[in-house]
C-alpha cells in the first residue's frame, strides 16, 4: 500500500511525534510511505527517516495563516507521478479538495487536534469575522474527508459542537506515546520503587514554554510550598521555540517569577531537553505536572503514566480522560497555584501508588492499569478502507 502523509512544518510538538510514530510504523507495516511537509526542524537532524520518501516543499508560515502551507502539499502531491492507496492529512483540510478531485477512489483520512475555528480566539469586529469565515470553510472542507480522526473525546465533544453535519465520518484515535522506544535502553520505565529514593520530593514538568501551558501556576505553586515550609524540587523542562517570540518572552517571565517569588532554591528551568535527557528526568522525578486547562489530549500524562510517574493534571479536556484520581494521579478542577500547590502536598504525603509502583513489562495505561494493556501489539482498524497502524501507535476507541 503507498501511503502519503500531508503534515507540514515539523517541529517537536505532540502533533509532530505523532506523525514520526505514523511514518514509523507504516514504513514497519511494508508499506512505501510518502512524507510531504514545508520544513523539518533541527532537532530531528540526527533522527532516521528510513524508509520514508521525503518530499519537502520550502513554504514559510505566517501568522493568522492556517491555509495555504497544506495548500502548497497538496498542490505538489496532486501534480506528481505518484497514486496513494491512502493520504493521511494533518494541520489543515485545505488540501483535502484538490486531492480528491485528481485522486477520487483514494480515502483520505483527516487527523484533527482541534478544529481551527476553535483555535481562532473570535475576539471583536473584523477579528470575529474572520473566525466566523473559518467556520463556514473549515465546514465544507471537511466535508471532503472520508474519516476525521480527533485525539481525545473533548476534541470530539467540540467538533461535533461546531461540526455537527459532521458527526457520523469522527472516530476518537488517541495519538501514540511512543511505547517501543521507551520499553528499551535509557527510556526503559523504572519505577519508583526500585530506583534509590531522592533526599527531597521531585517534581517533573515537561511542556512547550508557551503561556497557554500555564507553567506560572507551578512557580506559584512552589512558593506556596515554601511559605509552608514544605521542601520540594520543581523542575521545569520543555522546548523554547526561537521561530515564536512569545515562548521566549514566556521563558523569561518564567524567570523572573522565580527570583521574584524567591525559590530560585526550589524551581529549575531545562529549557530544550533532548529524548534521552527528558526520559532520565522522568526516572528521576516523583511525581509529574501537566497544567494545561483544556488541553485537546495531552501526550506527556500518557509519558509519564508509561514512567510509572503519578501525574498531576487539570481536570478539563483530553487529560481527565487519562489520569485515574487518586489510582494514576491527581486533578485539579482550575489552573490555580493553591490547589496544585494542594495537590503537590497531597502526593509528597502519599506514600504508595500500587497502580504504578512496579516494573512490569506492559505498559501502564490511559484508564485503570489495562487500558493500553488492552490493546494488542499489533493493532488493526478498518474503517471504510484499509488502514493498518502496527505496534499500537495509538489506541481506537469504538
Amino acid at each position: 500500500m503507498l501511503v502519503v502523509i500531508i503534515h507540514p512544518e515539523q517541529w517537536n510538538g505532540g502533533s509532530d511525534r505523532c506523525t514520526v510514530a505514523l511514518l514509523r510504523h507504516f514504513v514497519q507495516a511494508g508499506h512505501r510511505v510518502v512524507w510531504y511537509t514545508t520544513m523539518i526542524d533541527e532537532y530531528w537532524k540526527d533522527h532516521s527517516f528510513d524508509g520514508v520518501e521525503i518530499r519537502l516543499v520550502p513554504l514559510k508560515l505566517h501568522p493568522g495563516d492556517w491555509f495555504t502551507q497544506n495548500v502548497a502539499l497538496g498542490w505538489s502531491l496532486v501534480t506528481s507521478d505518484i497514486n496513494p492507496d491512502l493520504i493521511v492529512v494533518d494541520h489543515s483540510a485545505s488540501c483535502v479538495p484538490i486531492i480528491k478531485w485528481r485522486f477520487p477512489s483514494t480515502k483520505v483520512l483527516f487527523y484533527c487536534h482541534f478544529p481551527q475555528q476553535l483555535v481562532n480566539p473570535t475576539r471583536f469586529f473584523l477579528y470575529r469575522w474572520y473566525s466566523n469565515m473559518i467556520g463556514i470553510v473549515e465546514d465544507t472542507l471537511f466535508d471532503y474527508t472520508d474519516v476525521i480522526m480527533v485525539n481525545s473525546k473533548f476534541t470530539a465533544s467540540q467538533f461535533t459542537r461546531v461540526m455537527p453535519t459532521l458527526k457520523d465520518k469522527i472516530r476518537v484515535v488517541y495519538p501514540p506515546c511512543d511505547v517501543d522506544a521507551i520499553t528499551a535502553g535509557v527510556m526503559k520505565p523504572v519505577s519508583r520503587k526500585v530506583r534509590p529514593s531522592n533526599p527531597s520530593y521531585i517534581f517533573l514538568s515537561v511542556n512547550r514554554f508557551w503561556p497557554e501551558k500555564r507553567l506560572d501556576i507551578i512557580v506559584e505553586a512552589a512558593a506556596i510550598l515554601k511559605r509552608k515550609g514544605i521542601k520540594a524540587v520543581v523542575k521545569l523542562a520543555g522546548s523554547v521555540m526561537p521561530h515564536i517570540p512569545e515562548s521566549k518572552i514566556y521563558y523569561e517571565l518564567l524567570e523572573k517569577m522565580i527570583e521574584e517569588l524567591d525559590v530560585r532554591d526550589m524551581v529549575t528551568l531545562i529549557p530544550s531537553p533532548s529524548e534521552e535527557e527528558k526520559f532520565r528526568l522522568y526516572q528521576e522525578c516523583d511525581s509529574a505536572l501537566y497544567t494545561p486547562p483544556n488541553e485537546h489530549f495531552g501526550i506527556v500524562p500518557i509519558e509519564a503514566l508509561e514512567q510509572r510517574r503519578p501525574v498531576i493534571v487539570c481536570d478539563s479536556g483530553g487529560p481527565s480522560e487519562t489520569v485515574i484520581e487518586d489510582v494514576t494521579g491527581t486533578k485539579i478542577a482550575l489552573p490555580s497555584g493553591d490547589l496544585l500547590a494542594e495537590a503537590m502536598v497531597h502526593h509528597i504525603q502519599k506514600q504508595d501508588w500500587p497502580d504504578l509502583d512496579d516494573d512490569e513489562p506492559e505498559p501502564v495505561s490511559m484508564n485503570s492499569t489495562r487500558r493500553v494493556d488492552s490493546v494488542p501489539k499489533s493493532t488493526k482498524q478498518s474503517i471504510n478502507f484499509s488502514l493498518i497502524i502496527t505496534h499500537h501507535p495509538c489506541v481506537l476507541l469504538p
